[in-house]
């Protein structure tokens, strides 16, 4: 049973082995402790997200203007490594601002699945891309 005091919420709950009474009271509290999570987490995802776009963009930017400064194998290599996690920051995480913020995934079942897919695709490519970075100098 439920009583609403105002701003606090009183919940009784029965235990099922001894048939006593619990008392639980919810203040306010607790939704602006919810609201803060919210802001605090959409905060860092925010920060993340917008990390990871800049600092690929800036990658590329880079990689694509220095031509001679390192072998072409380990650049390519670079370029699909930033690549991939451009596709990560602007496909699965900047969505997850907006999710975050409303607690809620307002893009559909589709772009969740494209998300999901690119993400997880994205991450591999790195991986593998990071091995064949190591692989093609251990090689020289």
């Amino acid at each position: 049973m439920a009583m609403n005091n105002g701003s606090n919420v009183t919940m009784t709950l029965r235990s099922a082995t001894n048939e006593s009474d619990y008392n639980v009271t919810l203040s306010s509290d607790v939704t602006s402790y919810d609201r803060f999570i919210t802001v605090l987490q959409t905060t860092i995802i925010a920060v993340i997200s917008s990390g990871i776009i800049l600092s690929n963009i800036v990658n590329l930017i880079v990689l694509a203007s220095a031509s001679g400064a390192m072998p072409w194998a380990t650049r390519l290599f670079l370029i699909n490594l930033s690549s991939s996690d451009l596709l990560v920051g602007v496909i699965a995480c900047a969505p997850a601002v907006s999710a975050a913020a409303i607690d809620r995934w307002i893009y559909g079942d589709v772009w969740c699945q494209v998300s999901g897919i690119t993400h997880s695709a994205s991450c591999a490519v790195s991986v593998w891309s990071i091995s064949m970075i190591g692989l093609h100098r251990l090689d020289q």
